[in-house]
C-alpha cells in the first residue's frame, strides 16, 4: 500500500458492497507476500484498519473486479496511465484495467487479444518528448532551471566542488561511446548489455522529481526513464536475492581524482529488492526532455527520490543482485556520517548540520529560499510501507 493512513471522520464509506469487498481485500492482502516485498498488516496500525483512505476503497474495487491480479500498488490498475511492467500488464490485472490499450494516452503497449489495437505500442529507447505520467507530473515548488541544474553538480570523479560540468563536458565522449553495462548475479538472465539497447527495451516517461541532497539543498527535475522494476522484470530476479548493487565507472586516464586516491573507487550504491520494486524507483535516461549532460550521470543512471542525493548513482556500468548488503560510496568512505539507507528525514540531523531545513534552488545556486525539509522528502505515502516492521529495528533508515 501507499498510504493507510485514517481518512478521518468525514471519510465514511456509505456503501456496504465497497466494505465487504474491502474486507475480502485486507484478508487477502494479508497473505500475499509479493506486492511490495512486505505484507500489507506489517505497514499498517490497528486503527488504521477501521476506516480504510482512498487508496483502499480504490484498491477494493479493483480486486473485485480483478480478484487475481497481484499488482502493487493495486489502485494504479485502471486510472488511466498504463503501467506497462508484467506485473500490471496481464489477463489477471485485465491488461491494467484497459489503460495500456488507450493509444490516445502516450504510453501504452496493447497485450489485450480481444481490444481493437492489439499489439500497438507507443515507442521504446530514447523518445522526445517522452509522456509525463500524471501521478508525478506537478511539484508546487516548481521546476528548477535547466541552467541551474547542469552546473551545479556533485560528480566526484570529474572534482570536489559544484562546478563539475565543464571538466565533465570535456568527456563528452566517453559516454556518447558504446557502454556496456554488465548485469549478474542472482538472475535467471544475466547479461552484459550497451546501455543503448538496454534503454530500448524500455518505453520511457517523465516524472517531475524532488532531488533533496545531503548538504541541505533541493532541486526539482523534469527527470525521463523507466521503472527499475521493469528492468528487474526484465531480468528475472531469483527469490534468494535480497539487494542490488549498482556500480559507476573507474578510469584513472580520464578522473584525476580517482588517480590521487583517497577514496574507495569505484562508486557503489545500493537498495533492497523492495526498494528497487518500488514505484518511485525510476533508471534515470534523460532530464528535461533530451538526454542527460554529462555531470548528470549518462547515459543510465539511479533516481530514488524519498533518498539523500548521493543515493541516486550515476552513469552506471554494473548491476548485481546479491544476498549480502552492499557497501556503498560514503558508508565505506565515513561510517560515522552515512550509512546504507539514507532516507530523508528532517529530525535526524547530520552530525555537522540540520536537517530540518533546506536552500531551495530554482533560478540560482547563490539563492538562499529555505524550505522545511518533508519526511521522506514528502514520499512517505510511496514508501513509508518499506520501513514497518519488527526486522527494521536497530536500523539507521536516516543516515
Amino acid at each position: 500500500f501507499t498510504d493507510l493512513r485514517v481518512w478521518g471522520a468525514s471519510a465514511v464509506i456509505g456503501s456496504a458492497a465497497v466494505l465487504a469487498v474491502l474486507t475480502l481485500y485486507a484478508a487477502d492482502v494479508m497473505t500475499r507476500q509479493d506486492r511490495g516485498g512486505k505484507r500489507v498488516d506489517e505497514c499498517m496500525r490497528p486503527e488504521d484498519r477501521s476506516v480504510p483512505p482512498a487508496a483502499a476503497v480504490k484498491a477494493g474495487e479493483v480486486l473485485e473486479k480483478y480478484p487475481a491480479c497481484k499488482a502493487f500498488p493495486l489502485e494504479h490498475v485502471g486510472d488511466s496511465w498504463c503501467d506497462a511492467g508484467g506485473a500490471f500488464n496481464n489477463a489477471e490485472c485485465g491488461w491494467d484495467g484497459g489503460d495500456c490499450c488507450f493509444t490516445s494516452r502516450g504510453l501504452y503497449d496493447c497485450k489485450d487479444p480481444s481490444d481493437a489495437n492489439f499489439g500497438a505500442s507507443s515507442p521504446r529507447g530514447f523518445n522526445y518528448p517522452s509522456p509525463r505520467n500524471p501521478r508525478y507530473a506537478t511539484d508546487d515548488r516548481g521546476i528548477s532551471d535547466e541552467s541551474v541544474v547542469t552546473t551545479y553538480n556533485n560528480y566526484y570523479e570529474f572534482g570536489l566542488s559544484k562546478a563539475i560540468s565543464p571538466e565533465a563536458l570535456k568527456h563528452r565522449a566517453l559516454f556518447d561511446g558504446p557502454w556496456p553495462v554488465e548485469i549478474s548475479g542472482l538472475v535467471e538472465r544475466p547479461q552484459t548489455i550497451d546501455a543503448r539497447d538496454l534503454i530500448a527495451l524500455f518505453q520511457t516517461e517523465e516524472r517531475i522529481y524532488r532531488h533533496r541532497c545531503v548538504e541541505a539543498w533541493s532541486i526539482v527535475v523534469p527527470w525521463v526513464g523507466f521503472p527499475l522494476a521493469h528492468l528487474l522484470e526484465h531480468v528475472g530476479v531469483r527469490p534468494e536475492a535480497r539487494y542490488v548493487k549498482f556500480t559507476t565507472w573507474e578510469n584513472h586516464d580520464i578522473s584525476k581524482i580517482q588517480k590521487g586516491g583517497g577514496f574507495p573507487w569505484p562508486y557503489v550504491e545500493g537498495l533492497t529488492i523492495e526498494e528497487a520494486r518500488n514505484e518511485l524507483a525510476l533508471v534515470g535516461t534523460g532530464a528535461y526532455q533530451e538526454d542527460m549532460t554529462p555531470q548528470m550521470g549518462p547515459p543510465i543512471r539511479l533516481v530514488v527520490p524519498w533518498k539523500y542525493g548521493f543515493k541516486s548513482i550515476k552513469s552506471i556500468v554494473k548491476i548485481e543482485f546479491v544476498t549480502e548488503r552492499p557497501v556503498n560510496f560514503w558508508w565505506e568512505a565515513q561510517a560515522s556520517e552515512y550509512g546504507f539507507w539514507a532516507n530523508v528525514n528532517p529530525e535526524v540531523d547530520h552530525p555537522r548540520w540540520s536537517q530540518a531545513n533546506e536552500r531551495w534552488i530554482k533560478t540560482t545556486s547563490r539563492g538562499n529560499d529555505r524550505l522545511p525539509t518533508m519526511l521522506f522528502n514528502g514520499y512517505e505515502e510511496e514508501v513509508a510501507y518499506l520501513y514497518e516492521g519488527p526486522e527494521m529495528e536497530g536500523e539507521a533508515l536516516w543516515m
